[in-house]
């Protein structure tokens, strides 16, 4: 019985010493994976706090997270799986995403020093010494940077560098260029005959001729006191370039004036929806134009030009078909808007501002038809010599005759394109007016004889 006894009791204490020893490894693991655990955690705030981004670094958080053994240092897992393997792996793919991001950056740097060694390269003579010395030390100032953050405040001080010294060479160039132009355009000498030239021409457009005049007469005093003259004729320079350009804008816009009208009128002689504004649209145009004196005046009636002529496209095509008779060929005349408009199947093909009948000889309102189409044909005056109405015997190339009495549809090259349209009826001081006839600009009037089958309506309304 004693030697059972004392068998159980030698047992029992090598339990109790395995168990101890155990515990004691299991312990000691869980210490030292959370000790390197917590480094791991350091190096990473670190290294985010110095550059590195942190979204490079998350994964590894979550692969510590994840792989950490669950349970307190008694638990069984510690006794057989110490979590070392995770943690060197874990601190190579940390040195790993350092490097990367001092490589990344570097590499960034190096093409902001790259681009800005061409440009000091390319621009040598519009650079102060210092530019180029700048360019020098900075590889040096690269190679001694070691974290990425350093990298970073280098590169953005560089770039900074690279943006004022690319100004400098853009105000440089622009000095170059103006004092070429005013070598050519004569010097101080040819500036003042241009600017006399440019503000007697604004002043005739009754244009604001601005600070030209002043700038011209500063230059001529620094001539005459033969003092520097390189401001006093860049700055002339430049404000005749701006009247020039003031003046072509309110060239351009009067001469598109009248082209715009007659497409309004022609707007109200097709009845399209929205016409009327659009007339209050131009006559807006019309007063700006009227009023305006300087460039920024005329832009803004330059925008409002654009609008209407948008909104006079988008109309005229909008409403293109419908139109009555909606079958055949059809020609209507409007007197209120002296406009012509052609119809085939009740959609337009063509529109022309003409001249009709004057007061005293007028155009006939109704519905008509051509019955005859000659050419040439010899216009002959009804009206006997001494009458107010007669003209002497006049060839016209083409003629489309619509109501009996020789009330034809005629081109007339003795009135000028530019006569046509509204006001035309009663040009009778120049005797260009009709005498109850159409007349029809050249170029219209060819196509409009070979469009136009016998039969035509002609449609002539008030």
């Amino acid at each position: 019985m004693r030697a059972i006894r004392f068998l159980v009791l030698i047992l029992l204490a090598a339990l109790i010493g395995a168990g101890t020893s155990l515990a004691a490894i299991g312990s000691g693991r869980a210490d030292a994976f959370a000790t390197q655990a917590a480094q791991l955690r350091q190096t990473w705030a670190a290294d985010v706090a110095v550059g590195v981004p942190a979204a490079t670094l998350a994964p590894l958080e979550r692969q510590l997270s994840q792989g950490t053994p669950r349970g307190g240092w008694w638990s069984p897992v510690w006794w057989t799986h110490e979590g070392q393997p995770l943690l060197d792996r874990l601190q190579q793919e940390t040195d790993a995403a350092y490097a990367g991001a001092v490589a990344d950056q570097r590499e960034a740097a190096e093409l902001v020093l790259y681009t800005w060694r061409l440009e000091v390269n390319a621009n040598q003579i519009y650079l102060v010494s210092s530019d180029p010395l700048a360019v020098q030390n900075a590889s040096s100032e690269l190679a001694d940077a070691t974290t990425p953050d350093q990298i970073i405040a280098l590169a953005a001080e560089w770039q900074q560098q690279l943006t004022t010294m690319r100004a400098q060479i853009g105000a440089a160039q622009q000095a170059a260029v103006l004092a070429a132009d005013v070598a050519a355009a004569g010097g101080p000498a040819g500036l003042l005959s241009q600017a006399a030239s440019v503000a007697a021409q604004a002043t005739g457009d009754q244009l604001d001729p601005g600070n030209v005049p002043i700038l011209a007469a500063e230059l001529q005093g620094a001539l005459s006191r033969g003092s520097g003259v390189t401001q006093a004729s860049d700055q002339l320079y430049e404000a005749i370039q701006d009247l020039n350009q003031a003046i072509v804008m309110n060239t351009e816009l009067n001469a598109s004036l009248r082209s715009t009208y007659l497409t309004v009128l022609q707007a109200e002689a097709e009845g399209v929806p929205g016409a009327d504004a659009m007339m209050s649209q131009y006559q807006a145009v019309d007063q700006g134009l009227a009023a305006a004196t300087t460039y920024e005046e005329l832009d803004a009636v330059n925008q409002q030009m654009t609008d209407l002529q948008t909104s006079l496209t988008d109309g005229l095509t909008a409403d293109e078909c419908g139109h009555q008779p909606s079958a055949g060929k059809a020609i209507t005349i409007s007197l209120t808007y002296q406009e012509m408009v052609m119809y085939d199947n009740g959609c337009e093909v063509n529109a022309t501002p003409v001249t009709t009948g004057r007061p005293s000889a007028p155009t006939n309102v109704g519905n008509w038809e051509v019955f005859q189409k000659l050419s040439p044909c010899l216009m002959h005056s009804p009206w006997p010599p001494g009458s107010a109405l007669w003209y002497p015997d006049t060839v016209v190339q083409w003629a489309m005759q619509f109501q009996s009495g020789g009330y034809f549809i005629h081109d007339a090259y003795w009135e000028a394109l530019s006569s046509y349209g509204p006001g035309s009826e009663y040009e009778t001081w120049n005797d260009t007016a009709s005498r109850g006839c159409v007349q029809t600009p050249t170029a219209i009037m060819g196509w409009l004889y070979n469009w136009t089958p016998l039969g035509t309506p002609v449609i002539i309304t008030a």
